[in-house]
């Protein structure tokens, strides 16, 4: 399945006390460490491995990566409850519709939803940039089913139309270049094939929720330049308020005979269905990942009409879930 980064040729596994696969187009070599392969091009291994980049592209790349690789290593835990949340951002297919269908998890993190992809029946391929990879290969350790690879979105190290279906959740939002990023992960889909994406929603018609966010992003300002170990220290008492503005006050009035619909419009509600160590991980999440983007659903919705999906839709799931077909060979052109 592996090919060269750069130049998709086919790889040649060099054994060894450090194996690895070689290219003897580009003449690239890239190792294979703990049991993954770093199919990273040599300038974005250098700005992983020293915080110094050829360009300003590859800088914001490597600190988002390094961002997320820290996060999840403090939080790797695996909850039941990632069950339920994978299907609610692969609306509108079911768990049988992963069995025998060749997956790309673009963007694993900690590989809860790679694990739940091959759990329903999928060969997965789960690919991150940074240090998040050890994680993610922990995680999906008892999957036979799950391959963790070492890579960059923009450079896939597979060959065009690989894959039956492409999901990335929760990553595009954070990368410096999103449409960009989406528009390269469809060149590996097969044709036919489904694409699934989650990006972070910019509210409309709710003055709480965005004076919310409006003062997050003043914050934001301060603490993504702080060091990960000072962000992490401030999550705590940030997920407290949260409980205690929000996820405690909906937990009570939830249950009062006809609060129901009032308060549903309760920002951060969606905890009450987590551990509040959930909480914690998101706060981290929030202010110290370096790039924040947000959508409308019409925003969504032109990113799947540019990239002339068929079947395209944009449902909410705290935040938009947006599906599509790529155009079959034989099928007539449609937006």
């Amino acid at each position: 399945m592996l090919r060269c980064p750069k130049c998709a040729a086919s790889l040649r596994a060099i054994d060894g006390a450090e194996p690895s696969l070689a290219c003897a187009v580009c003449q690239l070599e890239f190792p294979i460490v703990d049991g993954i392969p770093r199919m990273l091009l040599p300038a974005m291994r250098a700005a992983l491995a020293s915080k110094r980049a050829e360009s300003d592209f590859e800088k914001r790349q490597a600190d988002t990566a390094l961002s997320f690789g820290y996060e999840w290593t403090r939080f790797p835990e695996m909850y039941r409850e990632w069950e339920q949340t994978f299907l609610d951002y692969m609306q509108p297919h079911p768990a049988e519709f992963f069995q025998g269908k060749r997956v790309l998890d673009a963007g694993c993190g900690n590989g809860r939803f790679a694990y739940y992809a091959a759990k329903y029946g999928a060969e997965v391929w789960a690919i991150d940039l940074g240090p998040a990879v050890e994680v993610a290969r922990s995680n999906t350790r008892e999957m036979n089913n799950v391959e963790v690879v070492q890579a960059d979105v923009h450079y896939l190290p597979f060959a065009p139309e690989s894959f039956d279906f492409v999901y990335s959740l929760g990553v595009l939002h954070h990368l410096p270049d999103p449409e960009s990023a989406f528009q390269n992960l469809l060149r590996y889909l097969k044709p036919g094939g489904e694409v699934q994406i989650y990006l972070y929603w910019k509210p409309e018609g709710q003055p709480v929720k965005r004076a919310l966010l409006a003062g997050i992003t003043a914050v934001r300002q301060l603490t993504t330049r702080l060091p990960h170990r000072v962000v992490h220290l401030l999550a705590l008492p940030a997920a407290v308020a949260a409980f205690v503005s929000f996820v405690l006050p909906y937990k009570i009035l939830r249950m009062i005979p006809g609060l129901r619909q009032v308060v549903e419009k309760i920002p951060m509600k969606q905890y009450a269905n987590f551990p509040f160590r959930v909480c914690v991980n998101d706060q981290l999440d929030r202010f110290s990942a370096p790039i924040e983007c947000r959508y409308t659903k019409q925003d969504v919705s032109d990113w799947l009409g540019r990239a002339h999906l068929t079947e395209a839709d944009v449902m909410p799931a705290y935040g938009w879930v947006g599906t599509g077909r790529k155009i079959s060979s034989s099928s007539p052109t449609k937006k």
